[in-house]
């Protein structure tokens, strides 16, 4: 794994920050959606946006941990 620069990783923690607010807007729309097969589309988008932030959240611990856990 390479060195990130600092603005790198805001970058990810921006990524982070969206991923998590599209999350909780998804969940937000399915619960009030009323058509299953809608409903259906925004819980898949909840996955794929839930699997997006941990694969970021998993790249950050490891470049973490290949640091020496100095990462703010």
């Amino acid at each position: 794994m390479q060195h990130l620069s600092s603005k790198e990783l805001n970058y990810i923690k921006d990524l982070l920050s969206w991923e998590l607010l599209s999350v909780k807007k998804c969940y937000s729309y399915a619960s009030d959606e009323g058509n299953t097969e809608d409903q259906k589309a925004f819980f898949d988008a909840v996955g794929i946006h839930r699997q997006n932030y941990m694969n970021l959240l998993n790249y950050i611990q490891q470049f973490n941990k290949q640091q020496g856990g100095n990462l703010q």
